[in-house]
């Protein structure tokens, strides 16, 4: 039993390092590396370990934000005012501890995320994230409304998922055009887009009017 534990934390202390060492070479290159052999040359790792836990490159790129994210929770998880919050203050606190991760990686990111003008277009190296983000809103159970039609009920949790996650990649690229001191703008982006959000989701007013528009056809 102890053998394959140990596998998994060295494969993952491998990953981390291929994800640290892309970010450094992007950083002192300004561009991605054009080669897995190129990459590797200088790095602690052979290209035959790079491949153990990468495809290619982009998948690399791919992991950077995930990475970041699970960062964040790590810590997190561990603090007693953490565990015993609300689903929706635990989301608040680890969305202002990411962006305390991305701002000690922010030289990384601007330069990977050059370009990407519109937060509503698709854009490389988001992938990864989206799915360790949904998996954290399942596991803090952030509830939306129940709106009595079964078929929308049934996705309720995936729509509200993906809302949510489009705020979060909403507010990463305010973060990265963010030029105030402290990235205090970014900070309010945070209160003001989720906690509007959450209470939308989470309000008896949708509820109430769908309760009536279904009366009011019924009475017809």
């Amino acid at each position: 039993m102890g053998e394959p534990n140990g596998a998994k934390m060295v494969y993952s202390v491998m990953k981390s390092t291929i994800v640290a060492h892309y970010m450094h070479w992007v950083n002192e290159h300004e561009s991605e590396p054009k080669s897995v052999f190129k990459f590797c040359q200088d790095a602690t790792f052979s290209e035959s370990e790079f491949y153990e836990s990468f495809s290619d490159l982009s998948a690399v790129k791919e992991d950077v934000l995930a990475h970041l994210w699970e960062d964040t929770l790590r810590p997190l998880s561990e603090q007693d005012f953490y565990l015993e919050a609300t689903p929706n203050e635990k989301l608040l606190s680890a969305m202002y501890g990411f962006v305390e991760t991305l701002k000690s990686n922010r030289s990384y990111l601007v330069q990977a995320f050059k370009g990407w003008n519109n937060p509503g277009d698709t854009v490389r190296g988001l992938g990864n994230w989206r799915k360790a983000f949904v998996s954290y809103l399942s596991t803090i159970g952030i509830e939306g409304v129940q709106t009595g039609f079964d078929m929308l009920d049934a996705k309720s949790d995936v729509l509200n998922h993906h809302a949510l996650f489009s705020n979060a990649v909403f507010v990463f690229h305010y973060w990265l055009n963010d030029r105030s001191k402290g990235f205090e703008k970014t900070d309010a982006c945070i209160e003001k887009s989720f906690t509007l959000s959450l209470e939308l989701m989470q309000s008896h007013s949708l509820k109430k009017a769908i309760d009536l528009g279904k009366f009011l056809f019924q009475s017809r």
